[in-house]
């Protein structure tokens, strides 16, 4: 049954680990229990996430997915009406480190004021781990948070950082296996 939405503030969930610790996979699942729930859930991605074919839906390393609007440049303002129009309950946020820090903080605290659940999923730290996107402040803002560890590709420990295999040495070079790797504290080297 429909939960109404209350006219109180909306939660903010934050779901933060490394990459292959599973974050998309959660964000799939919750979308499916929610919606038996009754609820009207949308789930938003940037367009620099490309990978697996840069569809309209997230995708997760395991091949689950589910459907997503994509956001690309447009004022605060604009993606507000976009996500609004649809009349969701619960807004979720995907690779939210990727989006412009300003802009997504100040859209999911209009989102929250305006009753929304909103989940927003990330990369805490990037692979020098230094502090990545809005991540590390949204999860301050937290009303639940959700730290996910991955398993270290080198001696099997829990794995709290991403580390770059390959590629350039930007902030964000998307990419996925190929690329990166999970790794402990001990096991973690910064790509040259």
């Amino acid at each position: 049954m429909r939960k109404k939405r209350q006219s109180s503030r909306g939660r903010l969930t934050v779901i933060a680990g490394p990459m292959f610790s599973g974050k998309t996979s959660k964000l799939v699942a919750m979308v499916e229990v929610f919606t038996r729930m009754g609820y009207k859930v949308l789930t938003v991605k940037p367009k620099l996430d490309d990978r697996y074919g840069g569809k309209d839906e997230i995708h997760s390393h395991d091949h689950k997915k589910t459907p997503a609007i994509i956001v690309d440049g447009e004022t605060p303002e604009a993606i507000i009406e976009k996500i609004v129009t649809t009349r969701a309950d619960k807004v979720i946020f995907d690779e939210v480190q990727f989006f412009d820090k300003e802009k997504v903080m100040r859209v999911i605290d209009v989102l929250r004021k305006r009753g929304i659940h909103v989940i927003a999923a990330g990369l805490l730290y990037d692979y020098q781990r230094k502090p990545f996107g809005s991540t590390p402040d949204l999860l301050g803002l937290a009303d639940e948070r959700l730290e996910l560890f991955a398993i270290c590709q080198k001696c099997g420990s829990l794995a709290r950082h991403t580390e770059r295999v390959s590629g350039g040495k930007g902030q964000i070079v998307v990419g996925a296996a190929n690329m990166y790797i999970a790794s402990c504290e001990k096991c973690h080297r910064i790509y040259k």
